[in-house]
Parts: C-alpha cells; sequence; structure tokens
C-alpha cells in the first residue's frame, strides 16, 4: 500500500505565476523583435578600388553583443515581471491572509485595504462589511441566549421550589396538591413562551411588539403568585395592587417578562420578614408598576451603571446582570422608561418603576 503525499495546486494556476507569465512575454518578446530587427538589418558596406574600378559589397554584422544583450535581458525580464506580478495580487494575499486569521470567536479583524486596484479595494470592502454583519449577527444572537438564559432560571426557580414545598409540606391534602400543580403549570407555559420566543428568533424574524389589551393589574398578580414559593423560601411576602380597570394595549409576554424580572431582583434583596410591595398606576397616557422592596438600597455611585448588561453589584453575586437590562429595553420597546429611587445603602425602600405607554 503507497502513500500518497498532499502536495499544492500546480503552479500554473497560480495567478501571480500567470501575470508573471504574461508581463514576461510583454517586456521580453518586444525586446527580441527589436533585436532581430537589429540582427536583420545590421550590414557591413565594404568599398574597394582596384585598378580604378569601383567595387562594393555587403555583409551581415551580425555583432556578439547583440546575441548576449538579448540573452542577458531574459532573467532581468522576468525578475521585473514577478516583481510586478507580487504587487499585483498582494492585495489579494492580504485579503486571504485575513480571511484564514478569523476564527469563529473573533471577527473583529478587518482588511481595511485603502490602496490597490479599483476592483480589489471594493471587493476589500465587501468582504469588511460582510464580517460586520456577521459580528452584529453573533453578537444578537449570543445575547438572545444570555437573555434566554437569564429568562429560564425563573421558571425553573418557581418549578423547584414549588416541588420542595410540596414534598416539604408535614400534611398535604389535595387542595395544596392542586395548588402546587397550578403554579407549576403557569411555570412551565412561561418556559414553552420563552423557548418559543427563542425559536423565533433563531428563524432570523424580526423581533415586533404584538400589542393587544391587557388587563396590567391581573399580570401583576399573576407575577406576584408566581413569585410567592421561592420568596417565601427567602421568608418574603410578594403583595400587589393596583385599580380594577387597567386594561392597556401592550406587549403581554414582554411586559409580564419586565415585570417578573424586577420582582425576582427585588425579593433576591430584600430581608427575611419583609414585604415587596408590587402596585400598578395607569393614567390617560401611561402605565406605571413600582416594585419596591426595603433591602439595602444601591449606593449614588452605583446607581447608573445598574442598567448595564452583565453589571453586578457586590451585594448581587449570585444574579447574571441581565435582569434589568432586559426589564430596561422592554420599556424603551413600549415607549417608556426604567428608572431606579433609593436612597443608598443607609436608607430604606428602593423602587423601580416600570413605565409604559398606553
Amino acid at each position: 500500500m503507497t502513500a500518497r503525499l498532499r502536495t499544492g495546486p500546480p503552479v500554473w494556476r497560480s495567478l501571480r505565476a500567470r501575470l508573471a507569465a504574461l508581463g514576461f512575454l510583454a517586456v521580453y518578446v518586444p525586446v527580441l523583435l527589436l533585436f532581430g530587427v537589429i540582427l536583420v538589418t545590421d550590414t557591413e558596406v565594404t568599398v574597394q578600388v582596384e585598378n580604378g574600378v569601383r567595387t562594393q559589397s555587403t555583409t551581415g554584422g551580425r555583432s556578439p553583443w547583440v546575441t548576449w544583450t538579448a540573452v542577458a535581458l531574459g532573467p532581468a525580464a522576468a525578475g521585473v515581471a514577478w516583481w510586478w506580478a507580487g504587487r499585483a495580487v498582494r492585495p489579494i494575499e492580504r485579503i486571504r491572509s485575513v480571511a484564514e486569521e478569523i476564527e469563529e470567536t473573533d471577527l473583529g479583524r478587518r482588511i481595511g485595504l485603502e490602496s490597490g486596484p479599483t476592483e480589489v479595494v471594493a471587493l476589500a470592502a465587501s468582504f469588511d462589511a460582510m464580517l460586520d454583519r456577521l459580528q452584529a449577527a453573533a453578537e444578537t444572537q449570543r445575547g438572545l441566549i444570555e437573555e434566554t438564559s437569564h429568562e429560564l432560571r425563573v421558571p425553573l426557580s418557581v418549578l423547584t421550589a414549588n416541588a420542595e414545598v410540596l414534598l416539604a409540606h408535614p400534611d398535604p391534602d389535595i387542595e395544596v396538591y392542586r395548588q402546587g400543580v397550578e403554579r407549576s403549570r403557569r411555570a412551565a407555559e412561561r418556559l414553552r413562551a420563552t423557548i418559543d420566543g427563542l425559536l423565533v428568533e433563531a428563524r432570523g424574524r424580526a423581533r415586533a411588539l404584538d400589542r393587544a389589551p391587557v388587563d396590567l393589574t391581573a399580570l401583576v398578580r399573576g407575577v406576584a403568585e408566581d413569585a410567592a414559593v421561592p420568596a417565601a423560601a427567602r421568608r418574603v411576602r410578594v403583595r400587589a395592587s393596583g385599580p380594577a380597570d387597567a386594561v392597556c394595549t401592550v406587549d403581554g409576554p414582554t411586559v409580564r417578562r419586565a415585570v417578573a424580572n424586577l420582582v425576582d431582583n427585588a425579593v433576591k434583596h430584600a430581608p427575611a420578614g419583609s414585604a415587596v410591595q408590587v402596585d400598578v398606576e395607569v393614567t390617560e397616557a401611561e402605565a406605571r408598576v413600582s416594585v419596591t422592596d426595603h433591602g439595602p438600597g444601591v449606593p449614588e455611585h452605583e446607581q447608573e451603571h445598574i442598567f448595564e448588561r452583565f453589571w453586578r453589584g457586590r451585594g448581587d453575586a449570585g444574579g447574571t446582570g441581565l435582569g434589568l437590562p432586559i426589564a430596561g429595553q422592554i420599556a424603551a420597546a413600549h415607549g417608556g422608561r426604567l428608572t431606579l429611587e433609593s436612597p443608598g445603602p443607609a436608607g430604606d425602600c428602593c423602587v423601580f418603576r416600570l413605565t409604559l405607554r398606553r
């Protein structure tokens, strides 16, 4: 059995070799023609006068320097042609080298070709534009995965806490099991909605709000009920209040996600024995959801960073730094905003206010 050695493509397939051959012919063929003409026309005329008779003879000169000059110009023409071909393909080599150095996790390299043939510069610009689109798509995909992983934490924690409560109940009856199964069903529905949203984003569809009339008070009470079990494990109560008529035209699932993130954040920082209050206020133009906890508050020098992605305070070691930024993005998509009111670590009553345009 013989082993086959892998070799590169033939030299004649190289663009540089082809250009060099073309350049050599373009330079050397005229030289050969010129020296050929010289050789043909190079004649020597001899005139002799003998006995008063004048005779003239013509012979070819064929000087040796002509031949040696033509031979010596061959390597020179080949070297010039090879150098010229190298300069011609240098921009293409730069594009190739950048393409080989780009890795899946590092799309920040750019060719940045500013000089060269117009067509090659245009090709490099198109390549850079493609890399910009790929980098934006990769960042969008990464952000989607991060947001989805964060959103799955809350319903999963509800399912886990609900199972622990049922298993630890000293004397469960059918009603206790019914309430636990109902909480698990709501958490499972939220999981399914989150996964469906991920599939929609993965298919490349535009993220758009699906506005519809939603009872904001009922939505907030549903979030409070879902958060009641994990909050009880921390000995924290979650209370919700709002007007009876709080119908707003919003995207219900995303608003629920934002409110759940705020409530989850408040429960996490609320001290044991305290309560998290969720209030709904509705005006003709706006709807506001205020989530108030009695935790240590946010220092003033950290308040400007609290809505940045992946930023976590010293007391938030277990968080992902995505809950508040996601809520802020949802508020902005609804033409509103997310604000914070906190007197700082020495005070009390940290309030996150989600404002939505009705």
